[in-house]
């Protein structure tokens, strides 16, 4: 699907409103458009909004790919078009734009090397307080201690609007920008630490092609020393458990090689838990390994709902919307288990949807819940 220079990040198209709560108003930025139909994007008032660019090439999507495990000993399904760029129908593996909000960053800077922790993304006010920005924090000094606390991530959502458009040459790796707003929804402080929940919008050439919110915690953060915030919810999947209509399969099973954590961060995510680990007391657990990026868990079940939808469908499809929580942690080494329940398969429309989850096998552990994918009808994706 070609990028429309007049779509708005505020919902999906009118016929996928069945996945999406949307509000009909933009609360963090202003838009207009020009003469020509295009949206122009306003500077917000928000304080909380921070403007940024990424810029990747092929050799980032195949990154990423490998991250995920595709064409790995446990892959089913056509996953050579996520890999290779000679590919006839190599294409962006769709939660790669989650990665892109790791390695944003202030279009004056313009470096790619490896970055600190927490990215600029999550650094919501000039660098000053890390994730939870300084007039969050009641006193000057909780500052400092709010940077060193560890950041666990616990639930994402993705909604895409277009499909990005890439490069269409095989000779030449030309890098693709996308440019990122990224605000704070809300801030819960709890006894366990300080709920951050934030919005990314996605744009490409003024387009809207992707709206994302992710919840981290700031674990170990007294409550008493943050101030509550709540934004706008202006993009929400709504999710509910799999009932007696969805038929349940599991799909596949993963074993997370050893070396996942050390790949996956090269596309981002270099948060020094998933090579380090080291938690203690997490719902009265003690954490000390290196635990695998929540998004590459992620990307796991991704690859399973795909490949399982279209095989089932005998169709192209293409993720419009996915979202879960992370509830445990995933380690290098373990072997996970996917399950899904089927919904609106049938072969009536161009939807595909399941509710999905993720156990730790041996354990019996479920690491991922409350998961919900959407997949329609692919259709040619446009190019530069």
């Amino acid at each position: 699907m070609s990028a429309s220079a007049g779509h708005k990040c505020e919902s999906l198209a009118p016929d996928h409103t069945l996945i999406i709560e949307a509000s009909t108003s933009k609360t963090t930025q202003t838009e207009t458009e020009d003469e020509s139909g295009n949206t122009k994007t306003k500077k917000s008032e928000d304080p909380t909004v921070k403007y940024l660019v990424v810029k990747f090439t092929k050799r980032d999507l195949i990154l990423y790919a490998l991250g995920i495990g595709c064409c790995s000993k446990d892959y089913k399904g056509e996953e050579l078009r996520f890999v290779y760029e000679r590919h006839p129908s190599f294409q962006m593996f769709p939660t790669f734009l989650l990665s892109m909000y790791f390695a944003a960053e202030s279009e004056s800077k313009g470096h790619s090397g490896i970055r600190p922790f927490p990215p600029e993304s999550m650094s919501l006010s000039n660098n000053e307080s890390g994730i939870i920005p300084t007039m969050f924090l009641k006193n000057a000094d909780d500052v400092q201690e709010s940077k060193q606390l560890p950041i666990l991530h616990m639930s994402q959502s993705l909604v895409i609007h277009n499909e990005i458009s890439l490069y269409d040459d095989d000779e030449e790796d030309h890098p693709v920008q996308i440019d990122l707003q990224t605000r704070i929804v809300s801030i819960r402080p709890r006894n366990i630490g300080a709920f951050v929940t934030t919005e990314t919008n996605y744009y490409q050439k003024e387009s809207c092609i992707a709206t994302a919110q992710m919840t981290a915690l700031v674990f170990g953060l007294s409550p008493e020393k943050v101030i509550s915030w709540q934004g706008r919810d202006n993009n929400a999947i709504t999710s509910i458990a799999p009932n007696n209509i969805a038929t349940k399969i599991t799909v596949n099973e993963f074993t997370i090689p050893s070396n996942a954590a050390l790949l996956y961060r090269l596309s981002g995510d270099y948060n020094p838990i998933h090579i380090e680990g080291t938690v203690d007391d997490l719902g009265g657990d003690s954490i000390n390994g290196p635990i695998l990026h929540g998004l590459c868990t992620m990307g796991y079940a991704t690859r399973a709902i795909l490949n399982h939808l279209q095989r089932l469908t005998k169709r192209d499809l293409r993720l419009i919307a996915i979202k879960c929580n992370f509830v445990k942690p995933v380690f290098v080494n373990d072997t996970i288990r996917v399950e899904l329940w089927d919904i609106n398969n049938d072969g009536i429309d161009d939807r595909a949807s399941v509710y999905f989850c993720v156990y730790r096998s041996k354990e019996e552990e479920l690491v991922v819940d409350k998961g919900y994918a959407t997949l329609v009808q692919s259709k040619t994706a446009s190019r530069l």
